[in-house]
């Protein structure tokens, strides 16, 4: 009985299936397909890797400078929104004189932060600056001079006794950063608790009026004084005035209207103006343009803008003359009848740089789309050129995250193809 069943089992069972010869030859064969197989998914992806490396590294970091002006600078015709991922100057190097600083977030590998752009008065190009030990909390405060060398601006650091709940950066002085040649110089006064940001203001391209006080809490400050640095001799020398309030000529004197209207030399000499209340400055404007030679004055009268430009002589009485036309604020002054000023585009919150003639209010469009920016005051009579936008560069996570699910990709693939072979 159990032999007839072994005859049985013996009967039913399979085959020894192919020869030992063809067994070894589908076993090259299906070894062959898995190679050829491995080798076309990994060929097809260096390709994409290099492709997307080569896309990568063909992103500009600088725009092609506009037409040669042959004066050395140029005004753009148009300010564009600088992408989050510009280089900086750290990786760039220095941009050179700027024509404009425009307010921008800064996003890294990390997260975002507040930045500062520089746009090149020379090529057009928009790099952040690299400003050591900046305070990026309070860098909207930082200031160009009038010939777009050098930008002032408050710097953080360490102080004996700080202010725990202070929220933001604990100022511990102010610095100045050259852009031609990347130098800085610092100054830090003595305090205990921090400095408590005041403002800057330029005398001339050489001269930074500086007011600042000590923190005493988390949201105040005492003992306010300015000062004035002078980059020539790297010193800077104590004023008996306000600067809070300050506009620049640009050419040796500001104008404060914080209190009674004076105008305040280099050396901290004052001398009374008469002025009105004017607006509050918007943007980049200034509370009031002063013609270099100190005797006439624009600026919008009242306490609201847009509203009417006013041009008086700095010794008249009354509001002076009104200009037609309905401004945001003035700058300066490019001849002695032009005026640059910021004009509302439309009903929307856009403004425009232009140029007003004061004797019957025409306008000339400089430049487009200015927002949380400062301009260097003495290049605005540079002639006027196109300007393309700016690169914008990716995120630097994108070649990382993309070479990353690429692999990835690329192995599920070849895993899954290896398995169809052996099927």
């Amino acid at each position: 009985m159990l032999t007839n069943l072994l005859e049985e089992l013996a009967r039913d069972a399979p085959s020894g299936g192919d020869a030992p010869g063809q067994l070894w030859r589908r076993g090259r064969r299906m070894a062959r397909t898995q190679r050829l197989g491995t080798i076309t998914i990994a060929a097809i992806t260096c390709v994409l890797l290099i492709a997307l490396g080569t896309a990568t590294w063909q992103q500009r970091t600088g725009v092609e400078p506009a037409t040669d002006t042959g004066t050395g600078s140029y005004l753009p015709n148009r300010f564009h929104e600088p992408s989050p991922h510009l280089p900086g100057t750290d990786s760039v190097g220095p941009s050179g004189p700027l024509i404009a600083t425009l307010e921008a977030p800064r996003k890294g590998w990390l997260g975002t932060t507040n930045g500062l752009v520089g746009v090149s008065a020379e090529t057009g190009a928009y790099a952040f600056l690299d400003l050591p030990h900046a305070a990026s909390t309070f860098l909207f405060e930082a200031t160009l001079s009038p010939d777009g060398r050098h930008v002032a601006y408050w710097t953080k650091g360490e102080v004996a006794n700080p202010i725990r709940d202070r929220e933001g950066d604990t100022i511990n002085g102010y610095a100045v950063y050259d852009t031609v040649t990347g130098e800085v110089v610092s100054q830090k006064p003595s305090t205990k608790r921090g400095i408590g940001h005041g403002a800057f203001v330029w005398f001339d391209a050489t001269h930074l009026g500086v007011e600042f006080g000590q923190m005493q809490d988390c949201c105040g400050s005492t003992n306010h004084r300015a000062t004035v640095f002078n980059l020539s001799t790297g010193r800077a020398a104590a004023i008996r005035a306000s600067l809070d309030s300050a506009s620049t000529t640009g050419a040796g004197s500001v104008i404060d209207v914080s209190t009674d209207a004076v105008i305040i030399e280099a050396d901290g000499t004052p001398t009374p103006a008469k002025i009105p209340q004017t607006a509050a400055r918007v943007g980049g404007s200034q509370f009031i343009a002063m013609t270099p030679d100190s005797k006439r004055v624009a600026a919008i009268i009242g306490d609201s803008s847009p509203g009417q430009i006013s041009v008086k002589g700095i010794d008249d009485d009354g509001n002076g003359v009104p200009i037609p036309g309905a401004f945001a604020g003035v700058i300066a002054w490019l001849d002695k009848t032009h005026l640059a000023a910021l004009k509302p585009r439309g009903d929307g919150p856009t403004l425009d740089l232009v140029s007003v003639d004061v004797r019957d209010g025409s306008t000339e469009v400089l430049s487009r789309s200015l927002d949380n920016f400062r301009v260097a005051i003495n290049l605005l009579g540079s002639p006027v050129r196109d300007q393309p936008p700016p690169p914008h560069p990716r995120s630097p996570w994108f070649l990382p995250i993309t070479a990353g699910t690429t692999l990835v990709v690329a192995a599920l693939a070849i895993l899954a193809w290896r398995r169809r072979a052996r099927a």
